[in-house]
């Protein structure tokens, strides 16, 4: 009887083929889950940081207008500072997704600073701007 019992506690020690397969398919199925509800944080994320970016050059415009009581004629005059002003931003930010600003004035003091958005092209329906 004994040769017998310890068949069975050696055998009842390891997982079955079905377990282990049980236990990945449900990892898979959480890790699919995960990737999913991220991914559309991400482009959101993405969104938000370029409208804080255009924000942030939209102040530094503003900034130039009144030091120098005129507005800048593109981005890099943003950079530029003289002996009594310093500049109002360090370096022009991109874009999310890697792509420089686009900046237009349209008048006397309006302007528009302009990002690509997600596919990287100017002048289609999901370009952002001030």
């Amino acid at each position: 009887m004994r040769k017998e019992e310890n068949r069975r506690s050696v055998g009842d020690a390891g997982f079955t083929l079905i377990e282990v397969l049980l236990v990945v398919a449900i990892l898979g199925i959480l890790a699919t889950i995960a990737v999913v509800g991220v991914g559309g944080h991400m482009e959101k994320a993405s969104i938000t940081a370029t409208r804080g970016n255009i924000d942030v050059i939209g102040k530094a415009v503003e900034l130039y207008r009144i030091n120098f009581n005129k507005m800048p004629g593109s981005l890099q005059d943003l950079t530029k500072e003289t002996e009594d002003i310093e500049a109002p931003l360090r370096d022009i930010p991109v874009d999310a997704w890697g792509n420089a600003f686009q900046f237009k004035r349209d008048g006397k003091f309006r302007y528009t600073i302009t990002s690509a958005g997600p596919d990287g092209g100017m002048g289609t329906s999901d370009d952002l701007t001030n």
